[in-house]
């Protein structure tokens, strides 16, 4: 499996000041309100979203920003903003490094920085292989320039993340290497990453596009679907694991049963059996309707993959807290993925506990 074993974010909402963070496995973020922990997981999820792509998609199936400036602390267009991830190669990177002639051992980490400037849509981005820098290629005006290992100049400007064509430079040798490992992390962590953010409790019904592909978009908020995802996982033969797996989950957090599925022409509801009566998800209580998207984002996510939840103590006290990070914990465990958690409290977990 792959893991983020790396986060480093500046400028970006509410991370002026910069921050840097070291994963080990499963790792809780703690700080308080105003800390910058939405801050990192929206920087996160904005990137990954963008992966491959030729520019930030600001609107995406994992986070949506509105405005552009947004996204810069203060409001300020001047701001330099950075969004920086670390990733262990895994099998497929091996595979795919191998199959393009470099040679990646299993382990071996490998950096990406995007960095840009809205006032004049400057972008510098940077390759790292186990901590050393491998290339930097900066968008000036109009044109692209290689500024180490050599300077060069590009094909085309480099405003593609995390993808291979900003880093060919025009004399093809220069950047052979750069060109390999953004290759290969862009392929590897293909549906590799998930995202829960706060807003997970908003979406519990819709009345239009009840297609969800599964398990390739992360169910909560912003065009993602809870209910969607419950009422395919309910009836679908192929899912009828998972289904009896969800209701295992739910008991040990008592609540007594879920279902979804149509209750009017285009429209999805979902409904949870609480104290013996049903009641719609939406009158369910904060807990509630914070706690069923993880859930059944836990039992969805594939193995090898990296989920982010953030606020994962909305609307739970300090005890439900520790039994749903356990959880959390022992699913990502035993399936074979990673787990990025924030919270305002430290939980007492078999987690790595990071403050900010």
């Amino acid at each position: 499996m792959t893991r983020l074993v790396r986060a480093v974010v500046k400028g970006f909402k509410g991370l002026g000041r910069g921050l840097t963070i070291d994963f080990d496995g499963n790792t809780v973020i703690v700080g308080p309100s105003g800390s910058g922990k939405t801050s990192l997981m929206e920087a996160l999820a904005l990137l990954m979203q963008s992966r491959g792509e030729e520019w930030l998609v600001l609107e995406g199936n994992l986070l949506i920003i509105h405005e552009p400036e947004d996204l810069a602390y203060g409001l300020d267009p001047g701001e330099v903003i950075t969004i920086g991830v670390y990733y262990e190669v895994d099998e497929d990177g091996e595979k795919l490094g191998r199959s393009i002639g470099l040679e990646l051992s299993r382990g071996s980490i490998i950096g990406y920085h995007y960095s840009f400037r809205l006032r004049d849509y400057w972008v510098r981005q940077e390759l790292y292989l186990n901590n050393e820098l491998v290339a930097a290629v900066e968008k000036v005006g109009n044109e692209g320039f290689m500024k180490h290992p050599v300077d060069a100049k590009l094909c085309i400007a480099p405003t593609h993340v995390m993808h291979e064509d900003a880093f060919i430079a025009c004399d093809g040798d220069a950047s052979r290497k750069a060109y390999s490992l953004a290759f290969i992390l862009r392929n590897m962590l293909k549906n590799k990453f998930y995202y829960l953010g706060e807003g997970r409790v908003c979406w519990w019904k819709r009345d239009y596009e009840t297609t969800v592909d599964l398990p390739n978009n992360s169910v909560g908020s912003d065009g993602q679907y809870t209910v969607h995802q419950l009422s395919v996982i309910q009836t679908r033969p192929e899912y009828e694991g998972v289904y009896n797996e969800l209701i295992g989950l739910v008991n040990e957090l008592g609540i007594e049963g879920v279902k979804a599925g149509f209750t009017a022409p285009k429209r999805v509801s979902g409904y949870i059996k609480v104290g013996g009566k049903w009641v719609p998800m939406f009158h369910a209580g904060l807990k509630m309707r914070a706690l069923l998207p993880i859930l059944v984002q836990l039992i969805l996510t594939p193995p090898g993959s990296v989920l982010l939840i953030d606020s994962v103590d909305l609307g739970l006290t300090y005890d439900e807290l520790n039994t749903v990070v356990n959880i959390i914990d022992r699913i990502a465990r035993r399936v074979g993925y990673q787990v990025v958690m924030s919270s305002k409290v430290a939980p007492i977990a078999n987690v790595r506990v990071v403050g900010i």
